[in-house]
This record gives structure tokens, sequence and C-alpha cells, in this order.
């Protein structure tokens, strides 16, 4: 859309004045106590816009864009069952470790206790961990102003303002903000957690910015890295870094954290896991960038376009033998790839859809295509034990990989429409 500026002029001596007419997205705030009183278990909900999703036992946590968490009983993965929804506005990301599932919402975490994954109980929030973040805009209009002061902002109103203004060098009349977008900057989460000595952690996918490496959770949030120590009636800040990469997805493997960020990868250590530590980065093009490993390879999808920078879209593949001097291997054009997984010498990437690779030689995986499911808008994977499970933008699917040379469709828990 165009934005329409009406100005009508009044000279007063040397000065001009007038009034200005246009047209801004006005926020809409909910008040920090209001938001924070929301904490509903609720039946089961049609899922509409699912984001992140997490595998713990026999359950699936789908995150409901900045509305809240779907649980899934996939006891059967021919046939899941939604039992169940966690209204938690403002959430874009979870995780679960020992029993406790960890979320986001909006500024705050709040973890809740899974005894009984299908009734979840909320037993703790901390509050103000996390930056404020914007929701999604759908037009082109600037944002006139906001103060933090009201509460969070749940979406935008657009309005006609007529106001008074002496004119300036600068003529447009409104304050000008780094956008964040949820769905972007959230979005679209990492890999499989690794167990370390009593510690069970769920299964996340590759767009995910949550992680835990035994005691700690792992979060990113544009420029930093946010660490907690966990136990199961508290979480505490243990520490933080900033980063100076725009960083969008988190993978622990091998005591190690490997981030994607718009501009390229990069490698943490966890010897000490309450303070990682930088080991190396390593370069590409402009884009947004998940990534997942496994033995002496890194896997990472660059999409292009949209808020995502240039127009290329990249497979490369990456050798970390040496965490600390990473060496670029192979690179392979992409249509447009999200989420990606990788278990023993398959690789499954959303692209077109699903696309799947033969990883036996990892440098060539490029080139050895196995099947696409073209069908599908694939947004992120989880492949484990011979199932793989994806979500798309039309909901979720699930697929027995055990024979390679064969792979079926088990299930599709479509979205709602209505």
């Amino acid at each position: 859309m165009t934005v329409i500026f009406l100005v009508v002029f009044v000279r007063c001596g040397d000065n001009m004045s007038g009034t200005v007419t246009y047209s801004v997205n006005q926020p809409v705030y909910m008040p920090y106590l209001e938001f924070r009183a929301v904490k509903t278990v609720k039946p089961a909900q049609k899922m509409v816009y699912p984001g992140k999703i997490c595998l713990y036992g026999d359950y699936l946590f789908i995150n409901e864009v900045s509305k809240g968490i779907h649980i899934v009983d996939n006891s059967n993965p021919a046939s899941p069952k939604l039992v169940a929804f966690i209204d938690l506005l403002g959430n874009m990301d979870l995780t679960v470790s020992n029993n406790i599932l960890y979320a986001d919402s909006y500024i705050d975490l709040v973890w809740f206790d899974l005894t009984n994954p299908a009734q979840p109980v909320e037993i703790g929030r901390a509050e103000n961990v996390f930056e404020n973040t914007l929701p999604p805009l759908e037009n082109n209009y600037p944002i006139k102003e906001i103060d933090w002061t009201k509460g969070v902002i749940i979406e935008w109103e657009v309005k006609t303002i007529t106001e008074k203004e002496e004119f300036r060098s600068n003529p447009y009349p409104y304050p000008h903000y780094d956008f964040l977008s949820l769905s972007e900057s959230a979005s679209w989460g990492s890999s499989y957690n690794s167990s370390s000595g009593h510690v069970i952690t769920g299964v996340t996918g590759s767009m995910s910015r949550f992680a835990v490496y035994e005691d700690y959770l792992y979060v990113v949030n544009s420029n930093r890295l946010k660490v907690f120590s966990l136990s199961k009636n508290s979480v505490n800040k243990a520490n933080e870094q900033y980063l100076s990469w725009n960083v969008e997805t988190i993978f622990p493997y091998d005591q190690k954290l490997f981030l994607g960020t718009t501009s390229g990868l990069m490698i943490f250590g966890l010897t000490d896991p309450a303070i990682p530590t930088f080991m190396s980065s390593l370069s590409h093009i402009v884009g947004c960038d998940p990534v997942v490993v496994q033995g002496d390879y890194a896997y990472v999808t660059i999409r292009g376009g949209n808020l995502c920078g240039q127009n290329i879209s990249l497979l490369q593949v990456v050798n970390i033998s040496n965490p600390s001097a990473p060496v670029l291997q192979a690179s392979y054009n992409m249509k447009e790839p999200y989420g990606l997984g990788i278990d023993g010498n398959t690789l499954f990437v959303c692209d077109e859809g699903l696309t799947i690779f033969d990883a036996t030689d990892p440098v060539l995986t490029g080139t050895m295509k196995i099947k696409q499911f073209s069908s599908i808008h694939g947004y992120d994977v989880i492949p484990y034990n011979g199932t793989l499970i994806l979500i798309g933008n039309d909901g979720l699917y699930q697929y027995d990989y055990t024979d390679i040379q064969d792979i079926k469709e088990l299930s599709a828990l479509k979205i709602s429409n209505d």
C-alpha cells in the first residue's frame, strides 16, 4: 500500500507550519498483568498457523504462532490426536527437558510440569528476560509510536491521524523503528537436542531458538545468546553474551552449540556449559540460515528473498572436523529452503515441498536426490527412529522412512481454514 500525506501549509514569519494527515499502524496493547494472568490449558484447538515443533516421548508440542502450544498424542504416528492446547500469548518457541516444558511468552519465559503431558501445569515464570518484539504487520503503513509502559503489543490498528507539524528537513512525521516480525525473527527451529547423564531432552526442529544441554537452557534472540540454569522449580539466568551477527537458530551437538545466522555459521564450545566459549565462524551470503550437524559435517540451508536478503538460496556442506576452523566443502542451489534434518545417511530438506538426499558421501549430498514430495510446503522436520515428522503451512505430516527407497506417508493432520 502507498502512504498518502495531506499537508496544509501556514507561514508564520520565517517558519513553516501546518497540519499533516497520514495513516499509521497504531499498537494495540494488553497490560502486563492481564497477559500474565492467562494460564489456561484448554481442550484441543484446531491448528491454524503452526510453527516450531518438539517431540518428547509419545507427545508432540506444536507452537501456534504467537497464540500458544498444541499438544498432540503421537503414540501412533499413523493416527496423531490433538488432546489439549496451552493458551500462551506471544509464544514462538519451546523445548522440553526432564519433564518440564519451557516456552517464551512475549518478554517472559514460562515453564510447565509435564507429569501428565496432556494436562501441563504452569509452575514458574521468569519475567522480562526477553526483548520486546513486534507482531507482524499486514501492510506498509509506518508505525506511529510505541509506549512499552502500556504493556505487550498484541496487534495493530490502522489509524488516520491529522496533527499540527512544524516542517523540518525530515519530511516524515513519524519516528523510525527497526521492525522485528514475530513470525520471521522467532521463527521459521533446530535439531536433535542431546541427552547427557540424567537429562532427558526433547527433540526440536532445525528452526528452533531454544536448546538444552545438561542442566542449561540456551536461547538465541537476534544478537544475544542467553543462558539459563535449570531445576524443577526454578530457572535462573546464568549468562548472556552479545553476538555481532543476527542469530536465528541453535543446534546443540557434541558439547558444542552451532548457531545459524543471517550471515554465517558460529560455533561455541560447552566445556563450561554455563559460559559458552566462541570457537569459530564461517561467513556466507546473507540469508535465513538453519543448521544441523552429524559427525564431521554441518548442513546449512540459506534462504534468500523476502526479509532474508539477496535472492540466492543454497544448501551448504561444511567440514567441522576441526571446529576451530570449519571449511565449506560443497554448495548446491536450492529453490526456497526452510528447515532440515539429518539421520544416518539421509538428509531431509524442506525445499520445493520436501526433498530427500542420500548423504552417504556428505560432499556429494546435493547431487544425490532420493525423493521429493512437492505437494506440501514444508517448514521444518524432525527425523527420529524411522519416522519423519514434518510441519508445513497446511499442517502436520508424518512419514515412514525405514525403507528409504519406499518412503510412505503415515498421516496428515491438516490445519483449519474455518
